[in-house]
């Protein structure tokens, strides 16, 4: 092969490429702006879709202007799954950087996400991610105030229906290396609790130190215990030939100051009935377009708008969706599956969880919430970008300590972390 087919090829590119995924608000901009200073060189997937439409039209404020954006993003998908990850690997191209580290910003579709794999080997995705309340209060003044558009905007990002959507739960899913940053880190202006940039910066910086390093591989450690257990629930979770979304858990139980596993579990249907992987096809999504296809004569929550009748991807030409209005839950009640928890709570016969901890690689549902209180399990530690705020006021309630993981997942896990001879 020509030298110069070597540099061109796919697999001869050496550089570190960090790309950024989040449900928006909980602070990828700051993190990407960090990595910058540390001499990354910085791109952002959202840049080609403001160019293609004008700055004018999307700017920030304006009623429906993220709408606007994830239109436009998912139009062109729709044609081309590559489409934007090729623009922006032409500019990453055109910049003719050589093998500097690069910071890639914005991947909201995870679709995207395995096309920038298959270019760059040393690509690692990482998750920032935050509760809800706290992403609302940072970018309500981009939205002035309209938190109903928030609301719809948050829904369509965590998850389209369709491969060319949005699917940022997909996208957490598959990260390297997570980190919940929810620390509430503000500054009174005229009356106005508003982002403590500099602050933030400060937080964000000494986080990167916790996954830079190592991925450019000028430092090592082992994985902590709770990397350790994340990675085996990650394990389990490929046990499952679920449609929608593969998940593991591992009850643990402390002595004398280590941790150990005493059940694991992944989310299956019951021996001897139909697997959804079999059937092409989950149960619950069936019911729930049987229903949804049946409706006529239904009138947009939101808009008013009159339909003779409603189709896939079930959703009003003002971007409201009538399946997650009819359908708040998504149909969780009429899953076939034995969840994740559920089976390593069975699991665990005659033996005892009491004051264990549960590491799972999803937030539990209400109904897994509720057995995880009956086996006495005092903590839970998730990978979660959307987790469900009932549930967590149930279990706190209850005083079940809930923490979001943060740290490499299993995906990066023999990457990062040297074998222990």
């Amino acid at each position: 092969m020509a030298e110069t087919q070597k540099k061109d090829d796919k697999l001869f590119r050496p550089n570190l490429v960090i790309g950024l995924t989040e449900p928006f608000g909980s602070g990828c901009g700051e993190m990407r702006k960090v990595l910058e200073s540390d001499g990354f060189k910085s791109f952002k997937i959202s840049d080609d879709i403001r160019g293609e439409l004008g700055k004018k039209v999307i700017k920030k404020g304006n009623k429906d202007w993220r709408k606007v954006l994830q239109d436009h993003g998912d139009s062109q998908r729709k044609n081309n799954l590559a489409y934007w990850i090729e623009k922006v690997a032409n500019r990453i191209k055109e910049a003719a950087i050589g093998d500097e580290n690069i910071v890639i910003d914005g991947f909201r579709n995870f679709k995207e996400v395995e096309e920038i794999r298959k270019i760059y080997p040393r690509f690692f995705l990482v998750a920032i991610c935050a509760e809800k309340q706290k992403r609302w209060s940072r970018v309500q003044n981009d939205y002035e105030g309209r938190h109903d558009e928030f609301e719809r905007d948050d829904r369509r990002d965590r998850s389209d229906d369709f491969d060319w959507g949005q699917s940022v739960q997909k996208c957490v899913d598959d990260a390297d290396y997570v980190y919940y940053n929810n620390e509430n880190i503000t500054v009174n202006q005229k009356g106005k609790d508003l982002p403590n940039l500099e602050k933030i910066g400060r937080t964000l910086k000494e986080q990167a130190k916790d996954f830079v390093p190592f991925m450019q591989r000028t430092a090592c450690r082992l994985p902590n215990s709770k990397e350790v257990q994340i990675a085996s629930a990650y394990a389990q979770s490929h046990s499952s030939t679920c449609e929608k979304r593969h998940v593991g858990a591992v009850i643990t139980i402390e002595r004398n100051g280590d941790e150990f596993p005493v059940s694991m579990g992944f989310n299956e249907n019951p021996p001897n009935t139909r697997k959804c992987s079999t059937a092409g096809s989950c149960y619950k999504d069936e019911d729930m377009a049987g229903k949804l296809g049946a409706q006529t004569n239904i009138r947009c929550p939101k808009c008013g708008e009159k339909h003779s009748k409603i189709v896939k991807p079930w959703k009003c030409k003002c971007g409201e969706s009538f399946k997650e209005w009819m359908h708040p839950n998504r149909n969780m009640e009429l899953c076939t599956a034995i969840h994740a928890e559920e089976r390593a709570i069975l699991s665990l016969g005659d033996r005892s969880a009491k004051g264990g901890t549960l590491y799972v690689t999803t937030f539990p549902c209400f109904q897994c919430a509720r057995m995880i209180l009956d086996a006495e399990i005092s903590k839970i530690v998730y990978v979660e970008a959307y987790p469900v705020n009932e549930t967590t006021q149930f279990l706190v309630t209850n005083k079940v300590e809930v923490e979001p993981f943060t740290g490499f997942t299993a995906r990066a896990f023999f990457r990062v972390f040297p074998k222990v001879n």
